[in-house]
């Protein structure tokens, strides 16, 4: 008879913190708001990988937040790319900004200009990131992704970001100019000769 040891409780995300993310200029093309599992019905779930029905990756409302819940049927943990996606294929020049906190997927990141049906074969732009305690490298990517192709435009080898503590992560994009910030600082920039026109915005994560 095998006795399993007594795991700790999942932790609970606290609050996010009083400091509210940088104000934007211009007028908000859209504000999330996550007080009902109503809203998730302005967002689309993607999975960048091929995947079974059965393996799809799960995003629900949790507390007031978007989450990300594993995979369906098994609810697994996966290393398969997703996002939710939200806003108006002729989004052009804008900036997507969410506060995010890292439980267990180690991977956070933004999707903007995201235009095409299937998501193999999209194209956006994306920026990810990951927790410094994983030794991969790079810990941080800004690419553009052409017919489900990735190319590089930033590769940072380090810093990552610490799990299990509020981050406020932006994406900008205007004409051929990509910018993102952390936490307010400035971590990647790339002119692209040429540009993505225009699509939605969304956040990536793993499953």
């Amino acid at each position: 008879i095998l006795e399993y040891p007594a795991y700790p409780p999942t932790p609970t995300v606290p609050a996010r913190p009083d400091t509210a993310p940088a104000r934007l200029q211009g007028s908000p093309l859209a504000d999330a708001r996550f007080d009902s599992p109503d809203a998730l019905a302005a967002w689309q779930v993607v999975d960048f990988d091929f995947v079974l029905d059965e393996s799809r990756a799960v995003w629900g409302i949790e507390d007031g937040r978007l989450e990300q819940q594993n995979t369906a049927a098994a609810n697994s943990p996966s290393i398969q790319e997703t996002a939710a996606l939200t806003g108006d294929p002729a989004w052009a020049d804008y900036t997507v900004q969410v506060s995010f906190y890292d439980l267990t997927n180690g991977t956070a990141g933004l999707v903007a200009r995201y235009a095409g049906d299937d998501p193999q074969t999209a194209d956006y732009y994306r920026f990810r990131i990951l927790k410094n305690q994983y030794e991969a490298t790079p810990k941080q990517v800004l690419e553009k992704v052409v017919d489900g192709v990735a190319t590089p435009l930033v590769e940072l080898k380090s810093p990552g970001f610490e799990p299990r503590q509020w981050h406020t992560l932006s994406l900008s994009v205007a004409g051929s100019r990509i910018t993102v910030t952390l936490n307010g600082q400035v971590v990647a920039e790339a002119d692209d000769p040429a540009p993505l026109a225009a699509g939605r915005a969304g956040v990536y994560t793993r499953a």
